[in-house]
């Protein structure tokens, strides 16, 4: 009688803890989709197990990128990045698959585009990463303002 308490014990403390396995998984992901995120236009090479391919990133940060190229990805496959930035060398980036088959070239129906999140990434590399996209998005936001003010003297 007493083993059976001790399994049923054992059961129950097993479900909580895969419950709070999993919500600490979502929190995390939210967390990484909050970062700042940048349209940023990288080359990159995808490799796969199965082959080889080049396309570019759409948008980035610094858990994850958008990106953009024509042979599908199936969702969670891990493929390793090989991103080209033009000011410094390549990043060496290993990711899985997470959303697939996003369209993402209005001139090209073809071209598909899959989400990406960092799994393997060097701290040097994602710190490049959010610096591109915080400059990214200063220099967006300088832009703007200088056009409001050209719109607002012109009025």
């Amino acid at each position: 009688m007493a083993l059976g308490w001790i399994f049923i014990g054992g059961f129950i403390a097993l479900v909580l803890l895969l419950l709070a396995k999993d919500e600490y998984y979502d929190r995390q992901e939210q967390k990484k989709r909050m970062e700042m995120r940048a349209e940023i236009s990288w080359p990159v090479v995808i490799n796969t197990d199965r082959h080889s391919f080049e396309g570019r990133t759409v948008n980035v940060s610094a858990s994850g990128a958008l990106l953009c190229f024509t042979p599908e990805l199936s969702l969670m496959e891990i493929v390793t990045l090989t991103i080209r930035p033009p000011v410094r060398g390549a990043l060496k980036i290993t990711a899985e698959v997470v959303r697939t088959n996003i369209p993402c070239d209005e001139d090209d129906s073809t071209r598909r585009g899959a989400a990406v999140r960092f799994i393997i990434i060097s701290e040097k590399d994602r710190e490049f990463v959010s610096f591109s996209v915080f400059d990214h998005l200063q220099q967006k936001t300088h832009s703007n303002q200088r056009q409001e003010k050209k719109v607002s003297l012109h009025t």
